[in-house]
């Protein structure tokens, strides 16, 4: 057991607020934030460590997993519990929406979010200029545009996305359809060159990972899996002919019987495309269609 998760074991039992089961859960859930953060490079020697870029790093992980509105606002009621015992309440923002996420019965949020280009030039890295750039262009998650080889994933038509760099392990391919994913493949290949990825050379994956999260909150990009979102939504626009419901387009009730059978094809083919096992986690993305 790491430093970080025996200190907050130790402000548990200092403080049981709640019923027994309430303590457990509360219990488990910031044993499991220390070890993600501890994947995610932070080594944080006590529970009084706790910063805001430690929030915003594990808030930006939840979302790239595509955790459920519901399922990280009880993380963050977690980690608010934690910043009061330590005497940091303001450590944590008291408003799920500043993280992009919904509020308790309210409609599933829309996170798609537009790159803007003063805040990409003011990225100091052109290797983190070039994830951001791919996260756009294909809706990749951080950790695989930050893994990408050119050299290995690109095809006349299609990228190629390797096990090693997905969630879960899952390869997939995503099809190249505009002339915006053709550019930004080129000008990657042009910067990486040889079979080299956008890690430079000199920096692990996880130094990489840090110094993305710096410079992209540094320029004012948080959240920046809503490209992702914005892929899925233009996507869904593309195959359909119509904007998705998340982004006010028709309802189910209101699609014919024609919209409906492309509603659904467009969401097993964007399923597909983010790397997805379930067409339900498409609601995120998209609303919710089927009835």
């Amino acid at each position: 057991m790491d430093d970080l998760t025996m200190d907050l074991v130790r402000v548990c039992r200092r403080n049981r607020d709640g019923a027994y089961g309430t303590q457990n859960n509360r219990q488990r859930g910031l044993a499991a934030m220390a070890e993600e953060l501890l994947e995610l490079g932070y080594r944080l020697p006590t529970a009084a460590s706790l910063k805001p870029k430690h929030v915003e790093a594990l808030v930006e992980k939840w979302l790239n997993e595509d955790k459920t509105d519901a399922s990280i606002r009880n993380r963050l009621t977690w980690l608010r519990w934690w910043a009061e015992k330590i005497g940091k309440p303001n450590v944590v923002s008291r408003d799920n929406a500043a993280y992009g996420v919904a509020e308790r019965g309210e409609v599933t949020r829309n996170r798609a979010q537009v790159l803007d280009q003063s805040r990409l030039q003011a990225i100091e890295s052109p290797h983190i200029q070039a994830s951001l750039l791919l996260q756009v262009a294909f809706g990749l998650r951080r950790e695989e545009a930050i893994k990408f080889r050119p050299q290995v994933a690109m095809r006349a038509d299609h990228i190629s996305l390797q096990g090693s760099w997905t969630k879960g392990g899952r390869s997939r391919t995503i099809p190249v359809t505009t002339l915006e994913q053709r550019q930004t493949l080129h000008h990657i290949a042009a910067l990486v060159q040889g079979q080299g990825s956008l890690i430079p050379p000199d920096l692990t994956y996880v130094e990489q990972l840090k110094r993305y999260e710096y410079q992209t909150h540094k320029a004012g990009l948080r959240n920046t899996h809503g490209f992702r979102h914005a892929y899925a939504q233009r996507r869904y626009q593309a195959l359909t002919g119509l904007a998705c419901p998340l982004a006010g387009g028709k309802t189910w009730k209101e699609m014919t019987t024609s919209e409906r059978d492309a509603d659904r094809a467009a969401r097993r083919q964007i399923s597909a495309e983010l790397g997805h096992g379930r067409l339900k986690i498409t609601d995120t993305y998209l609303g919710r269609a089927f009835q």
